[in-house]
């Protein structure tokens, strides 16, 4: 005859443990909620910045302006007609259309300023040689 003993587990013990199962479910439910709402609210931040960044790039005198002047251009400015037919056509091109823009604007700034970086060596060239005989 066997002399074990089978552990018998009373319907409240297992009522115990499916209630701390869950609990603890529950708990790794939450941790990965709050990861993600972390993750959202960084990349939130992260655009933010980086797009508001850009409109000062361009705009330096964006800095100056209160709140309140900052929302007026905005409403003004950007947020007309013109402005959401332009958001629009930028969305309907896509953003390989886009980048292809932004990369054909980037070359264009880059040969103005190596011709004003040209200009300005030939105007100190100029300068410099007048003194000579």
């Amino acid at each position: 005859m066997s002399t074990t003993t089978k552990i018998v587990k009373t319907a409240e013990e297992k009522l115990a443990e499916k209630n701390e199962k869950i609990k603890r479910l529950q708990k790794q439910k939450q941790a990965i909620s709050s990861r993600e709402n972390a993750k959202e609210r960084k990349a939130r931040n992260h655009r933010l910045c980086r797009r508001h960044g850009l409109l000062e790039k361009f705009m330096p005198k964006l800095i100056t302006l209160a709140d309140a002047q900052f929302e007026a251009f905005i409403r003004t400015g950007i947020d007309t007609k013109y402005g959401r037919e332009r958001i629009d056509e930028i969305i309907g091109k896509g953003a390989e259309a886009a980048a292809a823009y932004i990369a054909k604007c980037h070359s264009e700034e880059q040969a103005q300023s190596e011709a004003e970086q040209s200009e300005s060596r030939r105007n100190n060239d100029t300068e410099g040689g007048a003194d000579l005989p």
